[in-house]
């Protein structure tokens, strides 16, 4: 069997065979986003249709799925259009968890973070590293803006954004403050309300060096959380601001990585 990888972390790409499968058209490639959302789970007929069809199901619903399926197997190739297996109430793409992005993306990031709270920063930072480079867009984008579609994007999305934090913080724990905070400075204008990013950022900047900057990008948070929503920074930002005024030591002594981390 040709070995077979199917991203959708961004548009539908088919790789086998050392290319790119092109699937022959919108309708091909939509049926078989919408068969990777469950991770290779049977999927029902209606629901199929459902997400293939923009403007709605056509009238012989079940006929044209079935010339979608054919029309996506034939795409896919003789050995590969075997994946695309019916089942008793739907179809099924019969893949395991390597072949899709979508679980080697939860893979990488939940063995990052594991290893960064163990105190491999090292390891923690190549894993995450790895899975953010497999992002290329928003999730399942060929199936466009399906309501059904807001819960699975919603929860990628927000998983990146922690590895993305996650990666920082490991940066920081092996002594690249530079590099964090280059990152991070872009990333608090991308997404202002991620407490968690003006910490890390304001914790490199206290790393490099730049002390009365780190408090500056603290009160620049205090007043839009404040004018914004009403609210004020967390307890984990406050008790950094406080360590920062004191000249903590912590803050600065990176020699154990797992307490750097978490500092």
């Amino acid at each position: 069997m040709t070995a077979i990888q199917i991203r959708v972390l961004g548009p539908l790409e088919v790789e086998a065979g050392g290319g790119v499968r092109p699937l022959g058209g919108p309708v091909p490639r939509r049926l078989l986003a919408a068969l990777t959302l469950r991770g290779g789970a049977v999927m029902a007929d209606d629901e199929l249709t459902d997400l293939v069809w923009v403007d709605g199901p056509p009238s012989d619903a079940l006929a044209a799925l079935r010339v979608a399926v054919s029309r996506l197997r034939n795409g896919l190739g003789e050995q590969l259009g075997g994946l695309l297996c019916r089942r008793a109430t739907g179809y099924q793409l019969a893949v395991g968890p390597a072949q899709l992005d979508t679980s080697t993306f939860v893979r990488a990031v939940t063995a990052g973070r594991a290893a960064l709270r163990s105190g491999d920063a090292e390891c923690a930072e190549r894993l995450l590293g790895s899975a953010l480079d497999s992002w290329r867009g928003r999730p399942w984008e060929d199936l466009g803006d399906r309501p059904s579609l807001l819960g699975p994007r919603a929860t990628f999305v927000e998983l990146r954004d922690v590895a993305f934090e996650e990666l920082q913080e490991a940066r920081l724990a092996r002594g690249d403050a530079p590099g964090a905070v280059a990152a991070l400075s872009a990333a608090v204008i991308e997404s202002p309300y991620r407490e968690r990013r003006w910490e890390l950022l304001a914790l490199g900047l206290y790393r490099t060096g730049r002390q009365t900057q780190a408090l500056a990008e603290l009160r620049t948070l205090r007043q839009l959380l404040d004018t914004e929503l009403g609210v004020a920074p967390g307890p984990a930002l406050r008790d950094l601001e406080q360590r920062i005024l004191r000249h903590d030591a912590a803050l600065i002594d990176i020699a154990d990585p797992a307490a750097a981390a978490t500092g």
